[in-house]
């Protein structure tokens, strides 16, 4: 399981990934898009979103990011594990 969180500031760039991640990623998660129109930095942003995630994984993404490999999550989650 794995909380994505989202500085956006794009809504089309955004919807892709959202749609993007869908299809491809392979676990549980859960998208926390962070509205910011450049009026807080990056770091700020990504903090307020992992404040709210609800599972231990935190993966911050720009959201121009588009994912060819299907099943990453789970990829992802096997590393994290092995830490």
């Amino acid at each position: 399981m794995v909380s994505i969180i989202v500085s956006s500031y794009q809504p089309e760039n955004f919807s892709a990934l959202e749609k993007n991640i869908a299809e491809t990623v392979g676990v549980p998660y859960e998208i926390i898009k962070i509205d910011n129109p450049g009026l807080m930095g990056i770091c700020e942003a990504y903090n307020k979103g992992a404040e709210k995630a609800k599972y231990e994984n935190l993966l911050f993404l720009h959201e121009d990011v588009i994912f060819n490999n299907f099943n990453w999550g789970k990829e992802l989650l096997k590393l994290l594990e092995s830490k």
